[in-house]
């Protein structure tokens, strides 16, 4: 997998957003840097986890509609 580009709004809303919940539910104010550190860890280390079951549930809905289509098609032969 390729590495994940995030644009500059992407990281600071990211950022903000880290820093919300951490205030919020651990009382812990984090530093700009330390957000940034902490989502460059997610999208490396998590992130893959999260990208492959995206892959695996894409890959399922394409066989589902791939066997609709098909029956569909059946239906519609001329014998």
């Amino acid at each position: 997998m390729a590495d994940i580009a995030l644009t500059h709004s992407e990281r600071e809303q990211l950022r903000d957003k880290l820093q919300a919940y951490c205030e919020t539910h651990f009382e812990l104010e984090l530093e700009q840097f330390d957000a940034e550190f902490f989502i460059d860890f997610i999208a490396e280390q998590i992130g893959p986890a999260f990208y492959n079951a995206g892959i695996d549930e894409a890959i399922r809905t394409h066989a589902l509609y791939s066997e609709r289509i098909q029956e569909e098609m059946d239906l519609k032969k001329i014998f």
